[in-house]
C-alpha cells in the first residue's frame, strides 16, 4: 500500500483542481522547483504555508498534514468547492504581505551595495589619493545596487500576477513597491551625486582630495542629485499612473494637487535661490585668488626690496613644505621660484658655487631694475604705479597659506548659507501645509 504523504496529497488535490506546478507556485508566491521538491517528498512546505496550501485547495491542516482526507468526507481525489470569498482575501493578504517582507529584505542588499560604493570611493581617496579612481569604483556598486532593486520589484510584481490578485490590496501593494524603489535607487542616486566631487576636484589623476573639501562640495553635488532625482520620480508616478499600474482616489488625487501647488510655490523658490547662491560660489572660487583675498608686503623703493629678495630665510620659518595642504599648492595660483630649481639642481650635482639668480623688475620711471632672487619664501613678485605711486607687491608662502584659508572660511559661510535657505524653505513649506490644511 503506497505510503501517504504531505508531497502525494499536494499533488493529488493540484491535479483534482486543474493547477500545474507553476501555477500553485505563484499563488503561493514560492518557485515551481519548491513544489515539484514537496511533491517528491524531497522536502516539506514551510509552516507559515500549510494553513495557506490548506485553504487553496479547501480541506483542514489537519487532513493536509496527514496526507489524505477525514474517513468522514471526501476521496482524495474529488475537486472541493472553490474557497469562499472571504478565505481567497485573506489567502491574498497573507501572499501580498510575504511579498512585501521579502522586497524589504532583498531592498537591504541594494542598499548595502550603494554604501560599499561610498566606502570604496572613500578608501582609494584617503588611502591611495586616488580620486578618479574612487569614484568609478564607487559607481560600480551604484550602478548594481540599482539593477539588483529593479530584479528585486520585477520578481516581487511577478509574484501577484494572476486573476486572484486584484482590487485596493494589489493596488497599495503595487504603491508600496514604487515607493520603496523610489528610496532605494535615489539612494544610489545621491551617493553617486556626493561622489562626483572626486572628479570634479582633484588637480589631476593622482590625487586625492581633502575630506572637508569633499564634505562641502559632496553635500552640494548630493543635494542637487537629490532634486534631479526628484523631479524624475514625479515623471515615474505620473506615468505609472496613466499606464494603470496603480489608482488614486478623487480625494487622494485632490489632496495631491493642492500639496503640489504648496510644493511648487515653497521649494520651487528655495531651489532658485539655492541655485543662485551656488552659481556665486562658483564664481568666487573660479576668481578668487592669492593677490584678491590677501595683501602681502608691499614696497615703495627699489633698495628695500632689493636688500629683502637677497636675504636667504631661516629654515626654521618655514610655514609650508612637500607634504602639506595648505599654501601655494591648494591657491588658485601657483607661483614658481624664477630660477630656484636649477640652483636646487646645481646643488644636487656637487657644485659649491650656484650662479646669482637674477630678475627684473619695471622700475617707476619704465628702466628695468634687476635684483637677486634669494629669497625663496617669496612666490610672487608684481609692480603698479608710475613714479611717487611706483610700488612693489610680494606675496609669501605665508599669504598663500593665509589666502587659502580665507577661501576655505568662504565657502563654509556659503554652505551655512545653504542650510540656512534649505531650512527657510521647510518653514515656508509647513506653514504653506498648515494654511491649506494639508498637515
Amino acid at each position: 500500500m503506497e505510503a501517504k504523504t504531505i508531497g502525494k496529497f499536494i499533488a493529488v488535490l493540484r491535479k483534482a483542481n486543474g493547477m500545474t506546478q507553476k501555477d500553485l507556485a505563484e499563488k503561493l508566491n514560492v518557485s515551481d522547483k519548491a513544489v515539484s521538491r514537496w511533491e517528491r517528498d524531497e522536502s516539506l512546505p514551510d509552516l507559515t504555508l500549510i494553513p495557506v496550501i490548506a485553504e487553496l485547495f479547501g480541506v483542514t491542516t489537519d487532513e493536509l498534514l496527514r496526507g489524505e482526507r477525514n474517513p468522514a468526507g471526501e476521496p482524495a481525489g474529488a475537486a472541493r468547492p472553490a474557497p469562499s470569498p472571504a478565505r481567497t482575501e485573506k489567502q491574498i493578504a497573507r501572499i501580498l504581505s510575504d511579498g512585501r517582507t521579502k522586497l524589504l529584505t532583498r531592498s537591504m542588499l541594494s542598499v548595502g551595495l550603494s554604501l560599499a560604493g561610498l566606502l570604496g570611493a572613500m578608501v582609494m581617496n584617503f588611502g591611495f589619493n586616488r580620486a578618479y579612481v574612487g569614484f568609478f569604483v564607487g559607481c560600480l556598486f551604484y550602478v548594481a545596487a540599482i539593477l539588483c532593486e529593479a530584479v528585486f520589484c520585477i520578481l516581487a510584481q511577478a509574484g501577484t500576477d494572476g486573476e486572484d490578485f486584484q482590487g485596493e490590496a494589489l493596488n497599495e501593494f503595487r504603491r508600496f513597491l514604487l515607493r520603496t524603489a523610489k528610496a532605494v535607487v535615489g539612494l544610489a542616486v545621491v551617493l553617486l551625486g556626493a561622489t562626483v566631487p572626486l572628479i570634479a576636484i582633484p588637480y589631476d589623476t593622482y590625487q586625492g582630495i581633502l575630506g572637508v573639501t569633499w564634505l562641502a562640495y559632496g553635500l552640494m553635488f548630493g543635494l542637487l542629485a537629490a532634486v534631479l532625482w526628484g523631479v524624475l520620480t514625479i515623471v515615474l508616478s505620473r506615468t505609472a499612473e496613466k499606464r494603470g499600474f496603480y489608482h488614486i482616489s478623487e480625494a487622494e488625487a485632490a489632496r495631491r494637487t493642492n500639496l503640489w501647488k504648496a510644493r511648487g510655490k515653497t521649494l520651487g523658490v528655495t531651489a532658485l535661490v539655492m541655485a543662485l547662491t551656488l552659481v556665486g560660489q562658483l564664481m568666487f572660487n573660479e576668481n578668487a585668488s592669492a593677490e584678491q583675498l590677501v595683501q602681502g608686503t608691499v614696497f615703495t623703493d627699489f633698495e628695500s626690496f632689493q636688500t629683502y629678495m637677497a636675504t636667504e630665510p631661516d629654515p626654521s620659518d618655514e610655514v609650508w613644505d612637500e607634504e602639506s595642504t595648505v599654501g601655494p599648492v591648494e591657491s588658485d595660483v601657483t607661483v614658481r621660484v624664477p630660477g630656484y630649481e636649477e640652483s636646487v639642481a646645481e646643488e644636487e650635482e656637487g657644485d659649491t658655487e650656484v650662479e646669482d639668480v637674477l630678475e627684473e623688475i619695471e622700475g617707476p620711471d619704465g628702466t628695468t631694475l634687476e635684483y637677486e632672487w634669494r629669497n625663496t619664501d617669496v612666490w610672487l613678485v608684481s609692480t603698479s604705479g608710475e613714479g611717487d605711486r611706483w610700488t612693489v607687491r610680494v606675496l609669501t608662502e605665508e599669504d598663500f597659506a593665509k589666502a587659502d584659508s580665507i577661501q576655505n572660511v568662504v565657502n563654509i559661510i556659503w554652505n551655512i548659507a545653504y542650510a540656512m535657505e534649505l531650512a527657510a524653505g521647510l518653514l515656508w513649506y509647513r506653514h504653506e501645509l498648515k494654511k491649506r490644511k494639508l498637515s
